[in-house]
Parts: C-alpha cells; sequence; structure tokens
C-alpha cells in the first residue's frame, strides 16, 4: 500500500515469497508464505471444495497485506475480519529473531501485527483455516433500498442468512439521493459447469490485470451523476436474481478496473467510515446537505453491517461500515475534512488504510487505544526499525 511508502523507507517486496507449503484436504488448514495472493490460494483451494471466507476483492493481495491491514470480507457481522481465519503466522524482527505467534500467544506481538500495517516486522508465513463451499455457485439477488437511512434495518435483516451482503446508493443530488440496493448471495450447491469453470470464474492474468491511468479525470459532478442514474438504471433493468460463479463471488473488483481508470492520473479519495447505528440517520442527514453544498462527485457509496469487538487501530466493532468514492479535487479536499469532523462527532472510526491523507489529531480522536497502540509497540520495537508514511504521519 503507498501509505507504507516514506522518504528514506526501504520498501521490502515479498511478494517473490509466494509458496503454499502444505495443505490439509480434510481440515482445510493451509500454510504459505506471506506473499502468496489471493487468486493463488482461489486456484489451488476452490476445486478442492475450499475458500477463504474473509478477504478483499482483488486477486493480486497477498496474505501478508491482509494480516497487516486485518482486512474485511464478504460479510463481516458474521465472518469478523481477516485475523479470525489466522491459526497462526511466523514473524521476522531483528530484535526478537523469528517468533511463532497465535491468539493465545503471550505479549502483543500477535495483535500489534494484525492490524499493524506492518509495524512489527516481516510476516514470514500463515497458517489459514479454509472454510468448505457447497457448490461452484451463488445465488445473487438484488433488493431495492428507497433511503440510504433505511440500510442499517436492510443489512440487519438479511446479514445473518447471507454470504454476501452489501448495499449500493446513488449519492447524486436531488430527489434520487440515497436511493439504491441490497446484494445478497448465498453459496449454493449446484456443481461448476462440467465443461469447465466460467469466463468468470478465472483469475485475470497479471500482465492484462494492470491498467494505465488515462491523463483526463472524465469523472466530475456532471458525469458522476450520469455515472450513478445510468447504473441504477441498468440495475432496474437486468433481473432481480442471478448465479455468480465463486470468482466473480470472491474478487467482483476484478474484471471492473476500468472504473479506476475513469478517474485519471489525478485519481480518487476512498474514505471508509465505521459509524454506530444509531448515528446512521445523523450521518446520513449531514453527508446529504454537504454533497448538495459542496458539488462533490460522488461516484460510489456502499454499506456493510459490521459486529465485532474494537480494538487497537484495528477497523472493527459494532455498526455500519460506509464506503464513499470521489474524485479528487478542491471540493474533495473540502468534504475528506468534512468526513473527518463528522467521524469525531459521531463516534465513527475511519479505516487508516484507505485514507493516505488521514489528520494524526483525527485518529486520535476516535480511536480510544490509540496510545495503547503506540506504548504497546515502543514496548516490542523500541528502536522502531519498522516506519513508513503512515506510521510518521499518524504518530506511531
Amino acid at each position: 500500500m503507498a501509505a507504507s511508502f516514506g522518504a528514506g523507507a526501504a520498501v521490502v517486496d515479498a511478494r517473490a515469497f509466494d509458496r503454499l507449503l502444505s495443505f490439509d484436504p480434510e481440515s482445510g488448514v493451509l500454510v504459505c508464505e506471506a506473499g502468496a495472493s489471493l487468486g493463488k490460494i482461489y486456484a489451488l483451494a476452490t476445486p478442492r471444495g475450499f475458500h477463504l471466507p474473509v478477504q478483499p476483492g482483488y486477486p493480486h493481495i497477498t496474505i501478508g497485506g491482509c494480516i497487516a491491514g486485518d482486512v474485511h470480507g464478504k460479510n463481516p457481522a458474521r465472518d469478523g475480519t481477516f485475523r479470525r481465519q489466522l491459526r497462526e503466522l511466523t514473524l521476522l524482527h531483528p530484535r526478537h529473531g523469528v517468533l511463532r505467534l497465535d491468539p493465545s500467544s503471550a505479549g502483543d506481538a500477535f495483535d500489534l501485527t494484525c492490524g499493524g500495517f506492518g509495524l512489527t516486522g516481516h510476516i514470514l508465513t500463515a497458517t489459514l483455516q479454509l472454510a468448505r463451499l457447497p457448490g461452484g455457485g451463488i445465488l445473487a439477488r438484488r433488493h431495492p433500498v428507497g433511503r440510504l437511512e433505511d440500510a442499517p434495518a436492510l443489512l440487519a435483516e438479511w446479514a445473518p442468512r447471507s454470504d454476501f451482503i452489501y448495499t449500493w446508493h446513488n449519492l447524486a443530488s436531488g430527489r434520487a439521493f440515497g436511493r439504491g440496493f441490497l446484494y445478497t448471495g448465498h453459496l449454493t450447491g449446484r456443481a461448476e459447469n462440467a465443461a469447465g469453470p466460467s469466463r468468470g470464474s478465472r483469475p485475470p492474468n497479471p500482465r492484462t490485470a494492470r491498467y494505465a491511468r488515462g491523463s483526463l479525470p472524465l469523472f466530475g459532478p456532471f458525469t458522476a451523476r450520469v455515472f450513478n442514474h445510468a447504473f441504477e438504471w441498468q440495475q432496474r433493468a437486468t433481473a432481480a436474481e442471478g448465479e455468480l460463479s465463486v470468482f466473480e463471488f470472491l474478487f467482483p473488483v476484478a474484471r471492473r478496473m476500468v472504473y479506476f481508470q475513469l478517474f485519471g492520473r489525478r485519481g480518487f479519495h476512498e474514505c471508509q467510515l465505521l459509524l454506530p447505528r444509531q448515528a446512521f440517520p445523523e450521518f446520513a442527514s449531514r453527508v446529504r446537505q454537504a454533497v448538495a453544498r459542496l458539488g462533490v462527485p460522488i461516484t460510489l457509496c456502499s454499506c456493510k453491517l459490521f459486529s465485532g469487538p474494537p480494538s487497537l487501530l484495528r477497523f472493527d466493532g459494532d455498526g455500519i461500515c460506509v464506503a464513499l468514492d470521489f474524485a479528487r479535487g478542491r471540493a474533495a479536499t473540502a468534504f475528506a475534512g468534512f468526513l473527518d469532523e463528522l467521524a469525531c462527532d459521531l463516534g465513527g472510526r475511519p479505516n487508516l488504510l484507505k485514507d493516505s491523507r488521514l489528520p494524526r489529531r483525527v485518529v486520535q480522536a476516535c480511536f480510544p487505544e490509540y496510545d495503547r497502540f503506540v506504548t504497546a509497540l515502543a514496548r516490542f520495537d523500541p528502536g522502531r526499525q519498522f516506519r513508513s508514511e503512515l506510521s510518521e504521519r499518524l504518530g506511531l
């Protein structure tokens, strides 16, 4: 992640250390090196009837990155975050040597490493507990949502009985604001097509998956509205129920990279906030006012339900996760600052991995265990040998 870069920092690329060291087809326990990608695990595990239930949606993300970010997956209210399926890891630190850590290990090293942004050392290997796949397909359904404020109740209703669940909302200004869809999916017992997996079930070629961003941004206030309305119309014009391949279920972003090209070289902000459910109506109201006032082009708004104990600097806890994408620019800078203050006001938690301009004061205000993280990290690594742009910006 770019937030790990920094002036004077040596960035170590561990992707060459990507071996899958062992797999037990009875228990689903997999041991791999930290550079192994989600796509590589998919290629091994899926034909054998297993998958990682908690993972982000792009196949070239590494296991070490998933651990360092303690990432979430398709239904965090039910499945938790990545560390829940992590049985053990090995960590290399010059002061401590090679450490074998698990959730019951003495000290803070395991907790500091899971969601610790790579600041505890080099993750070498991981032992993961995979889950069984009942079949090769996903039955996906789409449900209309009238308002952004309706998202929490619908997510709570459907999360216990869904394998993936999220909402999408049109935040174009005017009467359409907040209208959208709830998407739910259930693993089916249907086997893959005997002729072989569908085109959407194959991992993309790493060479062809790369893209060069255009020089001119195509997302502005007008085009963002057109994009949102067109997507909403397209969704309403298609069947509300259908089947996805396992690959499309696990990696929904992999074949939609053109979306990111539309932001041009200037790029975009993605802000994720985890908000208490009781604060969500006020959040929706204030965002509606800010979007109208600033004219910021929101290209994506999506919500997920979270459930779990918040700790340290991890993006976890009970509440509603809101993800917002918007093109960079003067209005976007003002809107990002507005979201900072809103998180502080409403008791939210920003996702530190998603926002490379997040100020230290906001993190200190939003994470009650900020000081505990800083103190425990200094105790584990008094010389602070592992630093990054993120750690310097946030005072870690």
